[in-house]
């Protein structure tokens, strides 16, 4: 899959096989392996790749939900989930070591969410949910509720006891849910701001026309 990724990141880009080789230091030939699968780019090639397209290193794997967090993954909402994690952790004194571990992460997914900008899937939410000991919605921002509720942890049991097809299907559901309730958590609070700016706007403009 890495292969037809790199030629498509490739020709999107407009390159030929001799610039990009060229543009990550390596042979044209070393790319056209790469290019028809016979070989696999090393983690520093990766990170060039990745550079270079703008694209995590996951997608250029084949994942293609790393496309999805790379899109949003710029936005505020990526900002302060980030964050929040961080502050969590600092609030159970959780080391990055040691979350590593109880989330069973990639070192560089682990990075990527915590020091990054990287948004994480679904299924990660819930590992660091666990792990933080909080709902995925405190997680969020979407809710003050810190920790799940008892019908909340039915549901979370339930999952858990789905086959792969079952968890790949709500995952990809709630994948399309947080998606569109980000964006309208963000339309929600544009239009809040724009709010208090006029309700502040037209209270300074009173208190002046009062002074006259």
């Amino acid at each position: 899959m890495f292969g037809k990724r790199i030629v498509e990141l490739r020709k999107k880009k407009g390159l030929t096989q001799v610039e990009l080789a060229n543009s990550i230091g390596i042979s044209r030939s070393a790319l056209s392996l790469y290019e028809i699968e016979k070989r696999e780019p090393d983690i520093n090639i990766l990170n060039k790749l990745a550079s270079l397209f703008e694209v995590p290193v996951g997608y250029i794997l084949g994942n293609e939900q790393e496309q999805i967090r790379y899109k949003i993954d710029t936005s505020e909402f990526s900002l302060n989930l980030k964050k929040r994690i961080l502050d969590l952790m600092a609030e159970q004194k959780i080391s990055d070591d040691e979350f590593l571990k109880r989330t069973g992460f990639k070192t560089e997914d682990k990075n990527a969410y915590l020091h990054g900008n990287n948004v994480p899937s679904i299924r990660d939410l819930i590992k660091i949910a666990e792990v933080l000991n909080v709902s995925t919605d405190y997680l969020l921002n979407v809710s003050k509720i810190k920790h799940i509720s008892e019908d909340e942890e039915i549901l979370l049991q339930s999952y858990n006891r789905c086959d792969d097809d079952c968890k790949k299907y709500l995952l990809a559901k709630a994948n399309v849910l947080c998606i569109e309730g980000i964006s309208a958590i963000t339309e929600c609070r544009k239009y809040i701001d724009e709010e208090k700016k006029s309700f502040l706007s037209n209270g300074i403009v009173r208190k002046e026309a009062l002074k006259k």
